[in-house]
């Protein structure tokens, strides 16, 4: 009886030990903040305080209905090159324009090589392959280019050539069949409005508002907006020589427009180009081809927009 009394107070003393506990009570404790005495109560498991909605995108800004440059006041007309008079170069032919003096200070070029055989009015052009050189004095070619486009007259080629200097005189040299003739228009040009023989050009089309620098070997490219008719590149150096391609490019790795380029001082002798980019997912892609040690800085703007 006695072991039996034992082993009931042990058992009594044990539950003793493992009694429920009551809950806890959470107490809340105000916290004042040292900006003022709104401070609110942060022992409440309940926030009057709002969640920070994000903000709305703002509304991109809508195209200009313009028919002229990006700012409107572009220093190149669009006028500027209808105004030089038109000359065939047959397939295979060379044909030179010559500008004695030393008043001519740049020339405007342009070259398409439409179909006027055909009646339809959606023909897009002949193919275009040309050669351009510029020369001053014997064995001096500061300049040259090679020109391609596949539908001449949906993507004709428009330049500015610096010609700073004496004399100088302008090739080019249709370097594709017979049955791809082109037409060309050459125009000596300079900084004077007062100079009534010559086309007005002021050098400040060379301004670049976004240039951008591209090493030797480095390769850049500039997606274009749909509404985007022609586009303005802009390439130049800071005196070393400028070997570059522009191209055209439309659709995956399909190339419309070509132009490789060389002068001998990216400085004295820029390169200014009016590409034509019809229909959409136009992308403009520069290829510096020199060495590394040769950069250059390059520019492409909205020459023309669309208009509704």
């Amino acid at each position: 009886m006695k072991i039996y009394g034992s082993l009931l107070a042990l058992c009594v003393c044990e539950t003793t030990g493992f009694s429920v506990q009551g809950p806890n009570v959470f107490t809340p404790k105000v916290l004042y903040s040292s900006y003022g005495q709104d401070s609110k109560d942060v022992g409440t498991w309940e926030s009057t305080s709002k969640v920070p909605q994000p903000a709305a995108p703002a509304a991109s800004a809508p195209l200009s209905k313009a028919a002229p440059s990006n700012l409107g006041q572009d220093p190149l007309p669009l006028s500027i090159w209808e105004q030089p008079s038109p000359m065939t170069v047959q397939g295979g032919a060379l044909r030179t324009w010559s500008f004695p003096g030393d008043d001519v200070e740049r020339l405007v070029v342009d070259m398409i090589a439409d179909d006027r055989s055909l009646t339809t009015l959606t023909h897009e052009g002949r193919l275009m392959n040309c050669k351009v050189d510029l020369c001053q004095g014997p064995d001096n070619t500061p300049l040259k280019m090679e020109v391609y486009s596949g539908k001449g007259k949906y993507r004709p080629f428009k330049a500015i050539i610096e010609c700073p200097g004496d004399s100088s005189s302008l090739f080019i040299r249709n370097i594709g069949s017979v049955e791809f003739p082109v037409t060309a228009k050459v125009g000596g040009a300079n900084s004077d409005p007062a100079d009534t023989d010559l086309l007005t050009v002021p050098a400040s089309i060379y301004d670049m508002h976004d240039p951008r620098t591209v090493q030797g070997g480095a390769v850049i490219t500039f997606p274009l907006n749909p509404a985007v008719k022609k586009a303005k590149v802009i390439v130049k150096t800071d005196g070393r020589p400028l070997n570059a391609k522009i191209e055209l490019v439309q659709g995956p790795n399909a190339v419309k427009t070509t132009i490789d380029l060389y002068t001998e001082s990216g400085l004295e002798r820029p390169f200014l180009c009016v590409m034509e980019t019809p229909g959409n997912g136009n992308v403009i892609r520069i290829v510096n081809t020199a060495a590394v040690e040769f950069p250059m800085m390059v520019c492409v703007e909205n020459y023309e927009l669309a208009t509704k």
